[in-house]
């Protein structure tokens, strides 16, 4: 077992042990666990992985393990959003948009990790997922098979998902969205479909092609994220070219995997398993944020 740890004082130094069979079966295992969820849900992973390679001791700093997720999230993203796209459940235009302007948010994120206390951010998310989560669970109680909603009667299972905003102009709201979703990739290491996803579900774009549309912005996200925070500091190199390849190959198999699950899962069942899901990260953050964990 390593635990990672680099100095941050820009002299370049780093200090790491060598990476034992141990580590990176573990390093695997967790980035298997985050994929699965990827690939269901849209997410990046990293709220899972960053949190668990700091309990596992694998990694012993909160900036590093960010560093770590989004250098994985990287290659398991694509892999989800392939299977999706398969089953055209994503929207390219929106995804691209999110994207791109993911690209400055996670810039502005993964600067800003560097002077902001993270148990800021992660209280205001907490309470962010807690709505999200609120507002899933009531867009899915009034999408009952036959309820009316605004843009007309809810799809029954076997039916085309929506795959567009019921806005007439959802092209600004997309570009804000991204932007703080990259933020929060930059700042917690996460890919940004836990405000993606719900966002767009609540806008009225179908819950498997949110997922597939937030697994191909996540992309440019974490891309732009790691490589600022890299540059910031180029001695995470060696942890992203140890233990973070082994948490991007588990992850890679898991999101394909998770993502061919969502398919053959119902749209009114995954919008609730997506809603359990943040209720489950508001409860963790918000006790992580009091410093209980």
């Amino acid at each position: 077992m390593i635990i990672v740890s680099v100095d941050t004082n820009k002299s370049g130094k780093e200090a790491y042990g060598s990476v034992e069979p141990v580590t990176l079966i573990l390093a695997f295992a967790i980035g298997f666990s985050a994929g699965i969820l990827s690939g269901m849900f849209g997410i990046g992973g990293g709220i899972i992985m960053v949190p668990a390679l700091i309990a596992a001791g694998i990694i012993g700093q909160f900036n590093v393990a960010t560093a770590a997720s989004l250098f994985a999230i990287i290659f398991l993203s694509p892999t989800g959003s392939y299977v999706h796209f398969r089953e055209k459940h994503l929207n390219v235009p929106y995804g691209l948009v999110l994207g791109l302007a993911g690209i400055f948010g996670g810039i502005t994120g993964s600067y800003a990790s560097n002077y902001l206390q993270d148990n800021w951010l992660e209280g205001g998310f907490a309470v962010f997922a807690l709505f999200m989560g609120a507002q899933m669970a009531i867009n899915h109680r009034n999408n009952r098979p036959g309820a009316p909603v605004a843009g007309g009667p809810c799809p029954a299972p076997d039916e085309k998902e929506p795959t567009e905003c019921r806005m007439p102009n959802p092209w600004p709201v997309l570009a804000a969205l991204g932007f703080g979703a990259g933020v929060l990739a930059g700042f917690m290491g996460v890919g940004g479909g836990l405000i993606m996803v719900p966002v767009m579900v609540i806008l009225g774009v179908g819950i498997h092609v949110a997922v597939g549309t937030s697994l191909l912005a996540i992309i440019f996200t974490a891309s732009a994220s790691v490589a600022t925070k890299a540059a910031i500091l180029p001695s995470l190199w060696p942890v992203l070219l140890s233990v973070a390849i082994p948490l991007a190959v588990g992850g890679s198999i898991a999101a394909y995997i998770g993502a061919n699950v969502a398919e053959r899962t119902g749209s009114r069942k995954l919008s609730k398993y997506f809603s359990v899901l943040l209720f489950s990260i508001s409860a963790y953050m918000i006790v992580r944020a009091l410093g209980y964990f």
